[in-house]
């Protein structure tokens, strides 16, 4: 089932994510030559990785500081009274800042980050486990798509199963993730 189930979200997720040339940004210079490739990806896996260590940290400002100033984080399969999309580093850190409030702890074992051809481009496989506050866990798989420019995340695709994510947290989603607020 979850074999299925990854398959399915990746299949999506290659289906429903914009190609290098979507009208926000144009193919990267930095594909010119592998050596400037290969400087561009080992930096922009370092703020992969830091994506992660503030969010374990629950350094919420560093975090959405990562993001660059009309960055946005897009979740075209959250469920229902959740948002699909935040635009900007300002909605990010609002979405993100009752974390610590709600959360226990934060953890993202099993990343696998999957080198793309593009290298402003990073592909993320990676399982959450979070203990809440209330007493309670959430646990997820996902895919993800950082675009990367200048050192800043542009964009971020998260891609999650919805149902999992409501179970967890019930009527208390909104309060958890400050949505609408």
């Amino acid at each position: 089932m979850r074999r299925a189930l990854k398959f399915a979200v990746l299949s999506l997720f290659i289906i429903s994510t914009p190609s290098c040339a979507s009208p926000q940004r144009r193919p990267t210079e930095e594909l010119m030559s592998s050596s400037s490739s290969s400087e561009v990806r080992e930096k922009n896996r370092a703020v992969v990785h830091a994506f992660f260590a503030r969010l374990e940290a629950f350094d919420i400002r560093g975090f959405s500081e990562l993001f660059a100033e009309q960055g946005a984080q897009i979740m075209p399969f959250s469920p229902e009274g959740f948002p699909k999309r935040l635009e900007g580093r300002a909605a990010i850190f609002n979405q993100y800042r009752g974390m610590p409030d709600n959360f226990a702890s934060m953890r993202f074992p099993d990343r696998v980050v999957h080198d793309m051809v593009d290298p402003s481009r990073s592909f993320v496989t990676y399982r959450g486990e979070i203990r809440l506050k209330s007493g309670g866990s959430y646990n997820n798989t996902y895919v993800a798509l950082f675009v990367i420019q200048s050192g800043q995340i542009a964009e971020y695709y998260e891609y999650f199963d919805p149902i999992v994510l409501q179970r967890a947290f019930g009527d208390a989603l909104g309060a958890s993730y400050n949505v609408g607020r």
